[in-house]
C-alpha cells in the first residue's frame, strides 16, 4: 500500500475525519491552500512566466494570478485558467500605468544603491534612500496588484486605497518584508539549485503570502465598509 493511500485512510477513517471547518485567516489558512492545491500553484507559476514573456504584460500577469490566489484563500477553490485569463485581459491595460510606476520605483532602488557603493561619504544616504524606494515599490505593487482584480474602482481610487493602507497597516507590512526577505535568502542560498523554485512555485507561493496577508484588512478596512453602506442606503 502506498503512502499516499495510507494517508488517505487515515484521514478519512470513521470518526477519524476532519470535522472542523478550514481556517479563514492567518497563516493557518495560508498553510491550508498550499496543502490542499499545490499543484494549481505551480501550473499558476509557470502560467504567470508563460504570460510575462513580453515584459509589458508582467502587470496583467500578476493580477490574472493575484485573481487565483485571492479566490482560494476567501474561497478555497477556483477555475484555474478561466480566471486568470478573464482577470488578464480586463487589466492588460489598466494595470500598465502600476507597472510602469513600479518599474520607476525599482530602478530608483537600483540606482541609490548602486551610488551608495561608490559615493565618497554619501554610501549611508544613498544607501537608505535606495532601500526606501525598494520598501515602497514591493509595499505598494503589493496592494494595488491585489486590489486590482478585487475591487470594481477607478485607478486613483485604487492608488488611494493602497497608499492608505500602506501607511496604517504596520503589521501587514511587516508581515510581507519579512517574508520577502526570507524568500530572497532562500533563493540567494540555494542558488543555482533555486532556479527550479523560481520556475515551478516561487512567483505564486510569494503571491500567495501577500494575498493571504492582504485579504484580512482589505476585507475589513475597504469591502466590509462598503457593503454596510450599501445597505443602508
Amino acid at each position: 500500500m502506498s503512502i499516499t493511500e495510507l494517508i488517505k485512510r487515515k484521514r478519512f477513517a470513521p470518526g477519524k475525519g476532519v470535522i472542523e471547518p478550514p481556517p479563514q485567516q492567518g497563516v493557518k489558512r495560508f498553510i491550508f491552500v498550499l496543502v490542499t492545491h499545490p499543484w494549481k500553484l505551480i501550473y499558476l507559476n509557470l502560467l504567470f512566466l508563460a504570460f510575462s514573456i513580453p515584459v509589458l504584460t508582467i502587470p496583467a500577469s500578476l493580477c490574472g494570478m493575484n485573481r487565483v490566489l485571492i479566490k482560494l484563500v476567501r474561497e478555497g477553490n477556483c477555475f484555474l485558467w478561466h480566471d486568470f485569463i478573464k482577470e488578464f485581459k480586463e487589466n492588460l491595460f489598466k494595470s500598465l500605468p502600476f507597472g510602469i510606476l513600479s518599474a520607476f520605483l525599482l530602478f530608483s532602488s537600483y540606482y541609490f544603491l548602486s551610488l551608495s557603493i561608490s559615493a565618497d561619504g554619501m554610501y549611508v544616504v544613498s544607501g537608505a534612500i535606495g532601500v526606501l524606494f525598494l520598501v515602497i515599490a514591493f509595499l505598494f505593487s503589493s496592494y494595488v496588484f491585489v486590489f486590482l482584480p478585487s475591487l470594481n474602482l477607478k485607478n486613483r481610487h485604487i492608488a488611494r486605497n493602497a497608499f492608505i493602507l500602506m501607511v496604517i497597516e504596520w503589521k501587514t507590512n511587516l508581515a510581507l518584508l519579512c517574508s520577502a526577505f526570507a524568500m530572497a535568502v532562500i533563493i540567494i542560498f540555494f542558488f543555482p539549485h533555486s532556479i527550479f523554485l523560481l520556475l515551478f512555485i516561487w512567483f505564486s507561493l510569494m503571491q500567495l503570502i501577500v494575498c493571504t496577508a492582504i485579504n484580512l484588512p482589505l476585507e475589513k478596512r475597504i469591502i466590509g465598509p462598503y457593503e454596510m453602506i450599501r445597505e443602508e442606503t
